[in-house]
């Protein structure tokens, strides 16, 4: 889905931009979607590290406990690394997926 090759930090604030407001589970989630052949083994432990920097330089606003949306400086590095339509574009997606889940499940239910 994405041509570029982006760092895992910037698969994160990608990710974060693209679904926020987020958990880091959420992100870790989506970032196996959009970017499936770049994942590796030891991500979710960096994913975590790159989080809780973050988190400590106050790059995340806080929404509820545990789910967190990103700053102003955040957003800016994120409209730096893909374009806005892009971003929505792959929103899209990841919406139109949940979607189908959301309609196969309704018709199995009945």
């Amino acid at each position: 889905m994405a041509d570029k090759h982006y760092s895992l930090a910037d698969k994160y604030l990608l990710a974060l931009r693209i679904i926020q407001p987020a958990r880091v589970q959420d992100i870790e989630k989506t970032i196996i979607k959009i970017w499936p052949d770049e994942v590796e083994s030891r991500s979710s432990r960096i994913l975590q590290a790159i989080h809780k920097k973050m988190k400590d330089d106050n790059n995340l606003v806080p929404v509820r406990r545990g789910t967190y949306l990103l700053n102003a400086a955040g957003m800016l590095a994120t409209q730096k690394l893909m374009k806005e339509r892009d971003i929505d574009n792959i929103r899209m997606f990841l919406m139109k997926e949940q979607r189908r889940k959301y309609h196969k499940q309704a018709r199995w239910l009945g």
